[in-house]
């Protein structure tokens, strides 16, 4: 025996083992007792016996609980064995010590003659188990083949099929699984088996999917779905009794003793039973034959005799596999339902051929055995013809008289269901009709005729009524001549007339014919006496009484006719309107008639006056920018009348102004905050003007905004750079910038490029164009014809792409030349005519080599920078695609870092200043031997300018220049070191503004030597940051002047001279250099009081009172 197979019964043994292990566990539970392995838990017999009792649900012997001897534990198993002998359990070859011994074949073989007896069938029978456990299975899941109970249930998916059978919806997607993944499939299944039907997992997903899987351990866990009171035993209950509706079958084996239930199955599946229903139910085993025989005839054969059946102790299974053989079998009909009637016989009329039609579906069909009688109400048969399709057949007749008919259809002498057919045939009344007149309308009052006419003679009694619009009928007389019938009505009121005619109450064809009347005189005109050229007018016709009709309208002017429009009015049912433009000023007439008639108000007239001589104009009736005040005017001409403008934008009113410029016109304005269309409606009398509303178009250009980030395509000089013979895109968005239009040119050294302009979304703008040569280009960018803030951008272009040539780099900057040690030096290696070439460096130095980091710039250029770690010499090679550029290697000495702790830093500049002033900070090197000064200054939010010169003895100028009212930080450093105080605050204010300074006091106003008080007040406060300068010339030269603030942070400056003599002064106050308002300011001071009023009468040309001069300069200051 090969090592396979040896591994194969292995790995069954063991499958059996446990499968048969969980089972006996299962029915050990009622007792509380578990094994764990059978070939030794069932030695000393105890869960034996406990086992059997369980089983047969009784106590079978007086056991010894705790067995201490051999004798003791067989004679525990002798007492289970008897037990299960005289249960019709034959046990061949195993005695009471093989169980003792634990001979684990005989064990489980002796297991398995339990679940045969107890679990899968109750008594012996013809059939074996294995084959009626099969053919049930088959049965009920008929969409897997399972032709054996190992392999084909390893994937798992019949066990699927058999759950989702006996409870539909729980595995739905059955047919779906994957036959790969059994061991998942399975596992699912005993899943939804123990939460849906109760079914234990006597054994493991794994061991059910394995090949080496034996039919013992799969029956044993199939067994739980047919035994007594499991799922497939009352799904089979649950369909006999929904096929018998009937719910007094409770069970598989003494319901169906007596025969009478099993005749009811077959008989409801179409099978014939003798005598069926009226059974003798107490002759159990004719009953039971005559099921049986009517089974042979729907093709199930029978698995047990009569005699079994009628046994109440037949198997549960066999009987329950005969049933479910009845399940998927097709009804067989009777005779009388082998063919269906269909047949519409309600509106049968004579002359006309009627149809049946025969519907069927059996194959076998005998045609001969049909059978199809037809009497009519003379009881004549009527003929018939029959015509034979396929599944259907057709019936024809036709009936020549009219009254009651009878039809009987038999298939082999047994009438069909739903015979006899009685109908009623009908008159053809299809010739008899109304000659109706070709118009339906009529006026009323008046005569219309109305005549009847028949091909044939009328059989029966012809009446005509007429129905009013109040709903009265009245019957007509009629006058017959020739087979035609003449009658006369006169409509007394407006609406719908209607004539029936009936022969002996049926009515004729074409019947009712219908008449609207209407009265043209209860209709009349409405509209307005003035009108507006260029305007619509609008009169309404009212119909509500006038009955239905079409209403026709005439416009006349001077005699000639005028375009007008007749609709519907959409809020009047009843009414209409009459539109129409009158273009020119003057009487209009209007004509209408209804249904051709003239109405009541016609005609009517219109006089209409022109106000298109109102004119508007002005920019601001077409165009604005956002916040600059726009203006139109508006002139009536001398028409007079009223003007109002409202402004709208989105809805909002905006707020106007207007004023009055001559006798005619008048000026409107208004200030749009916002971009957008505003919309201005001109209105004349509240009504607007032709070509009102008018669309302004207000555009924001500073709201068009670019969408691209710019920063890496700059080069260091802030210029875009181009890319030679390749597209430039720059994209912009104008979602806010109003309706306006965007523009744009590119100005290259030859003049202007192409540039194209397109929209890659509603509200962006594509700019794109191509650079073809080197030098600067200038991109001009316009919103609406005004340039952008942005405009121009300043481009630059290195022209078409070079061939590599190491010979043409240039290679400058001081790192070629110098070096400190711990600071990094820097060159540029210059390759814009050298071609695309990659560059490298490499610097070597005595103890230590420098690494070197090179930076791309843009045009074929890079940075490079190293840092020398010690003083001492230095070579630094310069590569071009591994070429080395001529005059390389340079030879660098390095120095000393220059020592930033004994830099010095003064000047006016530390202490602030105001914005735009020029700051200056003088910077002393000369202690910190060589470096290199750096100077950067940063506001709160911008980068102010800041310049560093040299002056070429150790001492620098430091100059910048603030942006913004707020602290600014100076950094400087010496060697990337900061010196002592940096970074320093700068205080910065607000830049002076000599408007915002007043002076005022007696100081600055004439007056008398004596008592003259020369003080005056210098008010700063909003003036910005700046200096007071105060300076006072007499007539002996200059004064000094005594200036102090009140408080140390006050704005108020007061200000003291002492004139000595009389004379002319002048005062000069400057802030920051520029003159104050009113400055220079002239006083005269005089010896007396006659001198000072004779020279303000001259000088000034005023009366001053004398008294007035009295009081002295009173200002507390």
């Amino acid at each position: 025996m090969s090592s396979n197979t040896n591994d194969r019964e292995t790995k069954w043994i063991e499958i059996q083992k446990n499968t048969f292990t969980n089972w006996v566990n299962e029915e050990l539970r009622v007792s509380n007792r578990s094994v764990s392995d059978l070939g030794t838990d069932f030695c000393d017999g105890v869960n034996l016996v406990a086992l059997v009792e369980s089983l047969q649900l009784k106590k079978i012997g007086k056991v010894y609980a705790k067995p201490t001897t051999r004798i003791q534990m067989i004679q525990n198993v002798a007492i289970a064995c008897k037990a299960i002998t005289e249960d019709n359990i034959k046990l061949v070859n195993i005695g009471n010590e093989d169980i003792v011994n634990g001979n684990l074949k005989l064990i489980l073989g002796l297991t398995w003659h339990l679940v045969m007896r107890y679990q899968i069938s109750t008594r012996k029978t013809k059939s074996p188990p294995k084959q009626l456990m099969m053919n049930w299975f088959r049965v009920s899941i008929p969409g897997v083949r399972v032709n054996n109970f190992t392999t084909d249930w390893n994937d798992g998916i019949a066990l699927h099929a058999l759950i989702d059978n006996l409870k539909p919806g729980i595995s739905p997607q059955w047919r779906q699984l994957n036959k790969q993944n059994k061991v998942q499939n399975c596992r699912d299944a005993m899943v939804l088996a123990k939460d849906h039907l109760n079914i234990p997992r006597v054994i493991s997903p794994e061991d059910f999917a394995n090949p080496a899987l034996d039919e013992l351990s799969a029956m044993t866990y199939l067994s739980y779905f047919v035994k007594p009171n499991s799922p497939g035993y009352y799904a089979t209950l649950n369909w006999v009794c929904k096929q018998l509706k009937t719910t007094t079958i409770s069970n598989l084996t003494t319901d169906w003793n007596d025969g009478y239930n099993l005749c009811a199955i077959v008989a409801s599946q179409g099978g014939h039973i003798e005598g069926w229903p009226n059974l003798d139910r107490k002759d159990h085993v004719s009953n039971c034959q005559k099921a049986i025989d009517g089974g042979k005839d729907l093709g199930v054969e029978p698995l047990l005799t009569a005699e079994e059946i009628a046994d109440p102790k037949v198997d549960h299974l066999s009987l329950m596999t005969y049933i479910s053989r009845f399940q998927h079998l097709v009804p067989k009909k009777k005779d009388e339902e082998k063919i269906g009637i269909k047949a519409d016989l309600n509106n049968i009329r004579t002359g006309v051929q009627a149809l049946i039609t025969l519907l069927y579906h059996e194959k076998d069909l005998k045609k001969e055995f049909l059978q199809v009688d037809i009497a009519g109400p003379s009881s004549e048969q009527i003929n018939c013809d029959t015509a034979w399709k396929e599944k259907y057949a057709e019936c024809k007749f036709v009936p020549k008289e009219a009254g009651e008919y009878n039809v009987n259809i038999t298939y082999n002498n047994k009438k069909l269901v739903g015979c006899p057919l009685v109908f009623t045939v009908k008159q053809d009344l299809s010739t008899v009709r109304f000659i109706t007149p070709t118009e339906s309308r009529c006026r009323v009052g008046s005569q219309n005729s109305l005549q009847v006419d028949s091909a044939d003679k009328i059989v029966g009694v012809l009446t005509i009524e007429i129905h009013n619009p109040n709903g009265d009928i009245k019957t007509m007389e009629c006058q017959e001549e020739d087979g035609i019938y003449r009658t006369v009505f006169q409509p007394k009121n407006v609406g719908e007339w209607k004539i029936h005619g009936y022969i002996d109450g049926e009515e004729i064809s074409n019947s009712p014919v219908v008449f609207v009347a209407h009265d043209p005189q209860k209709a009349w005109l409405t509209g307005p006496s003035k009108g507006v050229a260029g305007e619509h007018a609008n009169f309404i016709v009212n119909c509500s009484e006038a009955g239905e009709g079409t209403v026709t309208a005439d416009v006349r002017h001077v005699g000639k006719e005028v375009k007008c429009e007749v609709k519907s009015d959409e809020e009047e049912n009843d009414s209409y309107q009459i539109i129409f433009k009158p273009n020119d000023s003057g009487t209009y007439f209007v004509y209408v008639k209804f249904n051709g008639q003239e109405i009541a108000g016609s005609p009517k007239s219109l006089d209409v006056v022109d106000p298109g001589q109102i004119t508007v104009l002005g920019e601001g009736i077409v165009r604005g920018l956002k916040g600059k005040e726009c203006k139109f005017q508006v002139n009536s001409g001398d028409i007079g009348g009223n003007i109002s403008v409202l402004v709208e934008r989105n809805g909002k009113e905006i707020d106007t102004r207007w004023r009055e410029i001559s006798s005619t016109a008048l000026e409107f304005s208004y200030l749009p905050e916002r971009a957008g269309i505003y919309k201005i409606k001109v209105m004349w009398n509240e009504r607007e003007i032709l070509g009102s509303p008018f669309h302004t178009k207000i555009t924001d250009r500073s709201r068009v905004s670019l969408m691209d980030d710019l920063t890496e395509l700059m080069d260091e000089n802030g210029h875009l750079a181009l890319v030679c013979n390749q597209e430039t895109r720059l994209h912009y968005d104008i979602t806010d910038a109003g309706p306006g239009s965007f523009n744009a040119e590119v100005l290259s050294p030859s003049g202007k490029l192409k540039v194209n302009l397109r929209k890659p979304d509603t509200d962006q703008i594509e700019v794109a164009f191509i650079a073809k040569e080197e030098g600067d280009h200038y991109i001009h960018l316009y919103w609406s014809d005004i340039p952008l803030d942005s405009s121009p951008i300043i481009a630059y272009c290195p022209g078409p792409i070079l061939s590599v040539d190491h010979s043409k780099v240039i290679l400058t900057g001081s790192g070629l030349r110098e070096a400190r040690a711990a600071v990094p030096a820097e060159f540029l290696i210059n390759g814009k005519k050298a071609g695309p070439g990659v560059p490298k460096v490499i610097a070597k130095g005595v103890k230590m080599d420098p690494s070197v980091s090179i930076k791309p710039l843009k045009y074929d250029r890079y940075q490079c920078s190293y840092t020398a770690p010690f003083p001492g010499a230095y070579l630094i090679y310069v590569y071009w695609s591994e070429h080395l550029i001529g005059g390389t290697p340079y030879k660098i000495s390095a120095t000393m870092k220059g020592a930033g702790s004994k830099v010095k830093v003064s000047g006016q500049g530390l202490k602030g200043g105001y914005v735009g002033q020029e700051l200056k900070v003088t910077v002393d090197t000369e202690e910190a031997g060589n470096g290199e000064l750096t100077a950067s200054c940063q506001g709160q939010v911008h980068t102010a300018r800041c310049d560093v010169i040299d002056q070429r003895n150790g001492h620098y100028l430091i100059r910048f220049f603030p942006t913004e009212a707020a602290y600014h930080t100076l950094t400087i450093k010496y060697d990337h070191e900061n010196v002592p105080g940096s970074p320093f605050k700068i205080p910065i204010g607000e830049p002076p503004d000599p408007r915002k300074v007043h002076v005022y006091g007696p100081g600055i106003e004439d007056g008398i030597l004596h008592s003259y008080q020369s003080r005056f007040l210098v008010e700063t406060s909003g003036a910005g940051a700046g200096q007071l300068a105060v300076r006072i010339k007499g007539p002996r030269g200059a004064f000094k002047v005594d200036m102090e603030r009140e408080e140390h942070n006050d704005r108020t400056i007061l200000c003291q001279y002492d004139p000595q003599e009389p004379g002319a002064y002048v005062i000069t106050v400057k802030w920051s250099g520029h003159n104050v308002r009113g400055s220079p300011f002239s006083v005269h001071i005089f010896e007396s009081k006659e001198e000072l009023i004779s020279f303000i009468k001259k000088e000034k040309g005023l009366n001053i009172n004398p008294r007035a001069m009295e009081t002295p300069w009173r200002e507390e200051i």
